[in-house]
């Protein structure tokens, strides 16, 4: 699977992956003053569970850690990665005082 991104007009950013003409997976961000705010990770459902979300958080943190960004973790599935190994993302999260709760893809975090 080939990991593809796009950039458009230097604010609304997505990784994706593509079968023939049908997206099958994204992690969506909005990009300002050299933040990410990633709000949005989806595979389609009959492909849950084999590690593509997993991929396309991998290429975030590379394309974060490449540019100097800092990441607001708005969706529940990135929220929970930082949580877990918050060490591992330091360099890269971008903490608040009212940090998101993870909700904006409608999955609360475990």
């Amino acid at each position: 699977m080939r990991i593809q991104h796009r950039l458009e007009d230097n604010r609304r950013g997505s990784f994706f992956i593509m079968d023939k003409e049908r997206q099958i997976a994204e992690l969506d961000y909005d990009l300002n003053n050299g933040v990410l705010n990633a709000y949005h990770t989806g595979v389609r459902p009959e492909l849950e569970g084999q590690g593509i979300a997993g991929m396309l958080f991998d290429e975030l943190v590379k394309y974060a850690r490449d540019n100097n960004y800092k990441v607001i973790p708005t969706c529940s599935y990135i929220l929970v990665k930082f949580r877990r190994n918050p060490e591992k993302y330091s360099d890269i999260w971008f903490r608040m005082d009212n940090e998101p709760s993870g909700t904006c893809c409608g999955v609360r975090p475990k």
